[in-house]
């Protein structure tokens, strides 16, 4: 017998077992079959064939008990093979080549208990018929069954594998879940929030509306009102310059005035001086002559006081004029200034009406509820800096009103 199989998948078939096949005629003498017995100990039994055609099977172990009877050697072994066939006559399980191993397991077992034990003959259309043991065919399904045992207990493992992976990846889509709701959450608050923002911007965007065209109509009115203060600070201040001019032409007037007041003045002190010697004179020949000219001395007398007194109101009209041309000096540096000041505001004036009209092309960019904060910011900077302009016209029109003070 071949060398016994290992059986490692579950669909082998019965042809693909080890067997036996040997096969002789039922003519065949008794005496050649048990010789062949007593060589092959493997040798599962005999197949009975007549001209292709199955005749019969005798098995090793009936054989063996029916040769081990008293007298059979004798009777059997000079008879044809046949003959111990007749004695027999046990039924042939045929199977077919192609069957499966479980099933012809199945079918061998289900056999009447005095059969179960005998081989299974194989028939197949491209090779004669072959035996095989039923310890081998329950060998090779013990085998089927451990190896199907070992791929269930393999896919068992492998499937509770799977069941823990699947575990694993449930409770990462639990964990996956439980972050989305989370992630949900937080979108949903983001949204209530920009919801909330968006009346906000809706409210701002109107307010800002509101605030342009307030914006607009104090820039038109600042832009009007402006241009009218320009023409009315150019007319005080054309005003300012014309009589700053008269004031310093009275001036000069005054001061030649003043030239011709200081040489009466002196011309007086010259008189006053020439009587003064005189008067001294007309004492000292009163004198000489005694009481003859008394009514000289009372003259020479007087004209004394007369020239003291007229030395004194030349004094005195010295000190006035003094004092007035360093009045007039002082006006006159006081118009002087107003004048640089009055042309500087002029100046000024002139910076502030470009300003103004920067002003008022920042009025005409007319903001809009879709402006963004930078177009906002830009021109906010631009009115801020175009109103710092306008504000350094307070600063030349302040210090005229408080030179004006100080010359009053």
């Amino acid at each position: 017998m071949a060398e016994m199989m290992q059986i490692e998948a579950m669909d082998y078939r019965v042809s693909d077992l080890p067997y036996s096949d040997f096969c002789v005629d039922p003519s065949t003498p008794g005496k050649e079959v048990w010789h062949r017995v007593q060589e092959d100990t493997e040798l599962s039994g005999v197949i009975l064939q007549r001209e292709d055609q199955l005749v019969g099977m005798i098995s090793r172990r009936r054989f063996l008990e029916r040769m081990s009877r008293p007298y059979s050697l004798e009777i059997y072994l000079k008879r044809p093979i046949e003959a111990i066939l007749e004695v027999e006559n046990v039924p042939v399980l045929e199977v077919s080549g192609d069957a499966r191993i479980d099933e012809v397991a199945a079918a061998a077992l289900n056999r009447p208990i005095e059969l179960v034990y005998e081989p299974v003959v194989v028939i197949s259309s491209d090779q004669p018929p072959r035996l095989v043991d039923l310890h081998v065919l329950l060998l090779a399904q013990s085998q089927m069954l451990a190896a199907t045992n070992a791929i269930v207990q393999q896919k068992t493992a492998e499937t509770q594998s799977s069941l823990d992976r699947l575990t694993e990846e449930q409770n990462k889509v639990r964990e996956y879940t439980r972050l989305l709701e989370i992630k949900q959450m937080e979108n949903k608050q983001r949204n209530d929030l920009l919801q909330v923002q968006q009346n906000e911007l809706s409210l701002k965007s109107k307010e800002i509306e509101e605030l342009n065209e307030r914006f607009v109509r104090i820039g038109q009115l600042l832009s009007l009102e402006g241009k009218k203060a320009f023409q009315a600070t150019f007319a005080g201040v054309n005003s300012i310059c014309g009589t700053t001019d008269q004031i310093i032409n009275i001036g000069e007037a005054l001061e030649k005035e003043l030239e011709a007041v200081d040489s009466a003045t002196k011309i007086i002190e010259d008189v006053s001086k020439q009587v003064r010697h005189l008067a001294v004179q007309a004492a000292v020949v009163a004198n000489q002559s005694g009481g003859q000219l008394a009514g000289f001395s009372y003259i020479t007398s007087e004209i004394g006081k007369l020239v003291s007194q007229t030395f004194e109101a030349s004094s005195q009209v010295n000190r006035v004029a003094t004092r007035f041309r360093t009045k007039i000096q002082e006006n006159g540096e006081a118009a002087h200034s107003t004048a640089e000041t009055a042309r500087s505001l002029i100046q000024k004036i002139q910076r502030a009406e470009v300003a103004l009209a920067e002003l008022e092309q920042v009025v005409g960019t007319a903001l809009t509820p879709t402006s963004s904060p930078e177009q906002i910011q830009t021109l906010m900077r631009e009115g801020d800096a175009s109103t710092t302009r306008l504000q350094t016209v307070e600063d030349p029109t302040t210090q005229v009103q408080s030179e004006a003070a100080s010359g009053g």
